[in-house]
């Protein structure tokens, strides 16, 4: 944790506060009215998020840049920024080689811009960022709400009157709605307040996997928060219906296991407290598949749903798109934001299938079609390199726990399990990533992939020598 001078401590505050009030941001789609219309260059403008990012990123800058002479002196976490940046940098110059450049010139910067400010936000994070257990309770109170929006979604199937907010007109009769089909029933799935179920599903899984950290907390009380909102979570996120989200929420759980061992799962009431809230879990999960099993079946193939059907073989051809990209152009790519129109045109011209141009759905695959080989590689090594810094932080933890150094419970124990949970968070993205596009493609979890790694990777000081209490109420 960096140790600011306590003069610093009140000027840092306005930029940890937008750091907060982005990730609330994240589920929330809002635009302004009037604001520009997609694929011009100021598009990302338009969005609520990005103005307390853009905040954020200059009161930093105004406020002297702290935090980031401790980011130089970490190798591994300056070298992350200088491939972050140049990542940047490179997806700015690919304006210049873009596919639709002579006739759409802004169509590249639209991205561009977005990016880089998600790329500058999660600089500012990792040098200034507020506490792990900050972000996670941001994320925490996101998950209720949104779950208790999902709902309502589904209770009332369509809107729930959050039009003012950003809500879409979500009525499962229309064509276009995502909606699960079992026979002539078309069931609708939440969307919260965002433009696709699936979108929804994965800010659902950060959620779910920071309200972890409350389940996992040495204190009772927190015990039972956190798994009355877990429970309640998992049944928002199991109303999606979303695959990858399932998937890249599996995965998450499971990576987090290990971590949790090295500083809570050693104990026998951790584990049976996790042991607990898992039954529960397993439960809730058997009720939904009880009263949902039509669409359950649906959704896994079985029958001859077209719905489902569909929706397997528009991602295939977009992904077969996508290596054609990559292997036409290899270096350079088509340039950032691009490969939709390269989508179009390939369908338009040399199929008679009823798509439109969408990215591929596939992070590495897109970052390869529209950066070539040199995004790609900096995009895996950025992704390798965030990884093992917040491993080499919560390693680091473990060793001064061993050193007899022990951190001081239970609020340093709880920011290194919140750190834990953060970082299972970003793999779960890149797991989704594999199966769908947001986490490259959208402002909102772009800062929340590069933000979120970003907050994982901040390094742990030595604390003083303290026992363990007792669990406690």
């Amino acid at each position: 944790m960096t140790n600011f001078k306590p003069r610093w401590r009140w000027r840092l505050l306005p930029t940890q506060i937008g750091i907060l009030i982005t990730f609330a941001l994240i589920p929330v789609w809002y635009r302004f009215r009037g604001s520009p219309q997609s694929f011009t260059a100021f598009y990302s403008t338009g969005f609520l998020i990005f103005w307390p990012m853009l905040f954020t990123v200059i009161f930093w800058i105004l406020t002297g840049l702290p935090g980031l002479r401790d980011l130089i002196r970490s190798r591994i976490r300056f070298a992350w920024t200088l491939l972050l940046l140049a990542l940047v940098g490179w997806a700015f110059l690919s304006w210049s080689w873009a596919f639709i450049r002579m006739l759409r010139p802004e169509v590249a910067i639209s991205s561009a811009i977005p990016f880089g400010l998600a790329a500058l936000f999660a600089i500012v994070v990792a040098c200034a960022g507020p506490s792990a257990r900050s972000i996670v309770a941001t994320l925490v109170i996101a998950l209720i709400w949104n779950s208790a929006v999902a709902f309502l979604q589904v209770g009332e199937q369509g809107p729930i009157g959050l039009k003012v907010l950003g809500e879409f007109n979500i009525n499962p009769a229309l064509s276009g709605v995502s909606i699960v089909q079992s026979g002539e029933i078309r069931w609708l799935r939440p969307y919260g307040l965002l433009p696709h179920p699936n979108i929804f599903a994965g800010f659902l899984v950060i959620g779910l996997l920071a309200s972890v950290a409350w389940v996992a907390s040495r204190r009772l009380t927190h015990w039972y928060i956190g798994t009355v909102i877990f429970l309640f979570g998992l049944w928002a996120l199991l109303l999606t219906f979303s695959r990858a989200s399932w998937i890249g929420f599996a995965a998450g759980a499971f990576a987090l296991l290990p971590l949790l061992w090295r500083f809570r799962l050693r104990e026998r009431d951790a584990r049976l407290t996790l042991i607990a809230t898992l039954g529960l879990a397993v439960l809730v999960a058997g009720v939904f598949g009880l009263v949902y099993r039509p669409f359950l079946a649906a959704r896994a193939g079985v029958g001859a749903e077209s719905v489902e059907q569909r929706s397997v073989s528009d991602r295939n051809i977009y992904n077969m798109m996508g290596i054609q990209a990559g292997m036409k152009w290899p270096i350079l790519g088509l340039g950032i934001g691009n490969f939709p129109w390269y989508a179009q045109q390939y369908l338009t011209t040399k199929t008679n299938f009823d798509l439109q141009g969408q990215p591929a759905h596939h992070v590495l695959l897109s970052a390869w079609a529209e950066l070539g080989i040199v995004g790609f590689g900096l995009t895996g090594l950025l992704l390798i390199l965030g990884v093992e810094a917040a491993l080499r932080g919560l390693r680091s933890a473990a060793e001064q726990e061993g050193e007899g150094l022990k951190p001081s419970p239970p609020k340093i124990e709880d920011e290194r399990i919140a750190r834990a949970v953060l970082l299972v968070g970003v793999i779960a993205l890149m797991i989704i990533g594999l199966l769908d596009h947001y986490p490259w493609t959208l402002l909102q979890f772009q800062a929340a992939w590069w933000g979120l790694l970003a907050a994982a990777g901040k390094p742990f000081q030595p604390q003083s020598t303290t026992p363990n209490p007792p669990l406690q109420p």
